[in-house]
């Protein structure tokens, strides 16, 4: 091994110690509601406090010479690792205080946790402690903006270190971008995410909702995870609590950048985003379907309208909170519901699902060869936003569309195999691939995961970790030549 390696090597080594210690110091906070409850899950959360915070110190004892400048390769070497050791290290609470004792089982939780996707093998979350459901909770939180985006928007990096990072983490076709300086543009997004955050928390409590609750529905909310601490989601809330899960629920589909400009008072970004108006006409067009396939004299107006917008923002924003259980719709009904799961919000927001402006180019792409099968010899330009679209973008976009296809097929196809139902295999495989949350049959609505086969669950884990980086961060490594000179 040449001497540049093995240095690279023990740089991968301090950056991942780096994001492990970050991680015991999110885990740290749990031990504050754990203390102020008394739930008898103070030793746990400490036990693992301090197990993931002297594993990142290990990693930080050997030095380098030099400091070296992060590589795209070395970049997407050190995503892809750590989000399997955080998933390891986040699952010890479950695992050293027993309340999840099968290891399939906790590592699901977790990474369903870390990936934002929200599907649960916990079929009585209300009889965990308070710090434990912290702590389920801020896996959201940490998964929504990524840990490697909190870390590199507050410690240095050498030469495009952080940069590096920064674009292997980024969900989407283009990565937020609000400043030249990476650390820049992760302070504005940690900022924005922690202010919606904390106005999320003190809306929900003002309207009524416990101040425990408040904090852990808000990481859910802003980081579109749908973790609830109740049983029933938040269908056991009032109406109002429901409309304000919505209004915040819509901005974490937003794309970062937006939310900027929009603080800026630059109020035109709106009318210049495709994608944005794709957003809006996508609810207002499924809440519309929904309400009208679902609608009964039983349930009256009101709450048939209100269910048909929470569950249609819900999915297409991949939060997968549910109000009401929508297995019992209409099979129209349930199909908007599952093409909003594909579809999900924007790019550069929080939210799973392929990213809408994925979804408008393909579109775009098809109507521009069927329109060059008709003028073979015209100059037919791809727009967005009013820019021209470049081929390699569309190439991109064409070849991420056929991976995510590919990995739900094999997923479902996986779970088939292992016995469970056809219907409920594609439902928690679009679930898991697209990192939404919510399934069909008994692992939607207010259903779980619990009694899919241990196999299964590894498989959706690894599926839920494969959509949250998008696939290709991962499948490059595979490649021999990604590791040639």
């Amino acid at each position: 091994m040449s001497v540049k390696s093995s240095e690279q090597i023990i740089t991968a080594v301090r950056v991942i110690g780096l994001l492990l210690i970050l991680e015991a110091g999110f885990m740290s906070l749990s031990l504050i509601p754990s203390l102020y409850y008394k739930g008898g899950d103070f030793s746990a959360l400490l036990i693992s406090t301090l197990i993931t915070l002297c594993a990142g110190l290990l990693c930080r004892i050997k030095r380098v010479d030099k400091q070296l400048n992060i590589d795209k390769r070395l970049g997407i070497s050190i995503v892809a690792l750590i989000w399997l050791l955080i998933g390891f290290f986040g699952s010890l609470p479950y695992l050293i205080g027993g309340y999840i004792p099968n290891i399939s089982d906790a590592i699901f939780e977790t990474i369903s946790g870390l990936t934002t996707t929200g599907a649960t093998i916990l079929s009585d979350v209300e009889s965990l402690p308070k710090g434990i459901l912290f702590w389920r909770s801020m896996t959201h939180w940490i998964g929504g903006v990524g840990i490697v985006v909190i870390v590199v928007s507050f410690v240095p990096f050498i030469g495009g270190g952080g940069m590096a990072l920064f674009s292997a983490e980024s969900a989407g076709p283009s990565k937020t971008k609000i400043s030249p300086h990476i650390a820049t543009t992760g302070k504005v997004i940690c900022g924005i995410y922690a202010l919606l955050t904390t106005v999320c928390c003190l809306v929900y409590w003002i309207c009524g909702m416990d101040f425990f609750d408040a904090i852990c529905h808000a990481f859910s909310t802003l980081a579109s995870g749908g973790f609830s601490t109740k049983n029933t989601s938040v269908s056991c809330f009032s109406p109002l609590i429901q409309y304000m899960i919505i209004l915040f629920m819509i901005p974490a589909g937003i794309n970062f950048l937006l939310i900027y400009r929009l603080f800026k008072g630059q109020f035109s970004m709106l009318k210049r985003s495709d994608e944005f108006r794709a957003y809006i006409i996508g609810i207002v067009v499924a809440c519309l379907a929904i309400f009208l396939f679902t609608y009964n004299s039983t349930t009256g107006i009101e709450q048939t309208f209100r269910n048909a917008l929470f569950q249609s923002v819900s999915f297409i924003t991949s939060t997968g909170f549910v109000s009401t259980d929508y297995t019992t719709w209409t099979m129209p009904a349930i199909w908007v519901l599952l093409m909003l799961m594909f579809s999900g919000a924007m790019s550069g927001s929080t939210t799973g699902g392929l990213k809408l402006v994925r979804v408008l180019l393909l579109f775009k792409n098809a109507r521009s060869v069927i329109k060059r099968g008709v003028h073979s010899n015209a100059f037919i330009p791809m727009k967005m936003d009013g820019h021209i679209v470049q081929e390699s973008v569309i190439n991109n976009v064409m070849a991420i569309f056929l991976m995510f296809i590919l990995l739900l097929l094999l997923t479902s196809l996986s779970l088939v195999c292992m016995g469970v139902g056809i219907e409920e295999s594609i439902g928690a495989g679009i679930s898991c691939v697209f990192n939404m949350g919510p399934g069909l049959k008994e692992s939607g609505g207010f259903g779980c995961f619990a009694h899919f086969p241990d196999a299964a669950k590894i498989v959706l884990s690894l599926a839920m970790y494969l959509g949250r980086l998008e696939i290709a961060t991962v499948i490059v490594l595979f490649m021999p030549s990604f590791w040639k000179k």
